[in-house]
């Protein structure tokens, strides 16, 4: 008899689960404050949010809150055009992505669930309004693991970025408005801003011999070619057992993170890992 035939998992190979929108105050100019919160407080409104999700709510209509929340702005080199992040918006009244590429910006809305793509050499940030009292929540499905050895950075202008998430706000959100308003008014220094930010990001990634590792495994899943999101969000969303929410509730360090690219987030691929 010949050997049983097991299909590689896609999702075995990516980088996925959800995260929260900083609550913020948005600047004229473009910039962003950051509510102040804690942890504690952030681990407690993913695990609303992601409850919501899971038992099938429909939280994107109703007065909207007074407020905007807001991803980081941030991007990634790229290995060969890859990989490509998906994500999906939960949760809000009105949400928009502004993305920075060296051929100039573009503002996309976006509808509840819709999903929006980030490809390398893009630079990004997500604005959403929720309903009052609420919280947008992000789904993220990246393509392969390569961001956790490197290959995605928070935008700055000198490569670095604050460990506090306050002033982390501050500093990234107020180099995305002064880079986007060059280019518009000086092109050369906003495609010049935009080199230095993926050059470096390019140099930490290129020394490390496990990235290729990395993205050959994930490829040998499929991962690059699935053509349907959907059934991998669903199976994503299908994780969120009444276990798995608590242990965020909790902020358990294996799964909930705070500050990260969408304030506080939930990485659920080491729940594959541990299957």
């Amino acid at each position: 008899m010949g050997g049983q035939v097991v299909e590689a998992d896609p999702l075995q190979a990516r980088l996925f689960g959800y995260g929260t929108l900083y609550a913020v105050r948005r600047d004229p100019a473009g910039g962003a404050e950051a509510v102040p919160t804690d942890p504690t407080t952030e681990a407690g409104c993913l695990a609303r949010e992601l409850a919501s999700l899971a038992a099938g709510e429909t939280l994107d209509a109703g007065e909207p809150a007074d407020g905007w929340c807001v991803s980081l702005p941030f991007g990634r080199c790229g290995l060969g055009g890859l990989p490509r992040e998906h994500l999906r918006v939960y949760h809000q009244v009105e949400a928009f992505v502004e993305r920075m590429t060296l051929d100039g910006v573009e503002t996309q809305r976006l509808a509840s669930g819709q999903t929006a793509v980030l490809v390398p050499g893009q630079v990004m940030r997500l604005w959403a309004r929720p309903r009052r009292g609420r919280r947008p929540l992000v789904a993220f499905q990246t393509e392969d693991r390569t961001p956790l050895q490197g290959n995605a950075a928070a935008f700055s202008l000198d490569g670095s970025v604050p460990a506090s998430y306050a002033e982390r706000v501050r500093v990234c959100h107020g180099a995305f408005a002064r880079v986007w308003a060059w280019a518009a008014g000086d092109p050369p220094q906003y495609r010049a801003a935009l080199r230095r930010f993926f050059d470096g990001m390019a140099a930490r990634v290129s020394a490390d011999p496990e990235i290729a590792a990395t993205q050959a495994a994930a490829r040998r899943t499929g991962t690059y070619a699935v053509a349907d999101q959907g059934p991998l969000f669903a199976r994503q969303r299908a994780l969120l057992t009444d276990a798995v929410i608590a242990r965020v509730r909790d902020g358990a360090p294996e799964l909930f993170r705070f500050p990260g690219m969408f304030g506080g987030i939930v990485t659920l691929y080491r729940l594959c890992d541990a299957a």
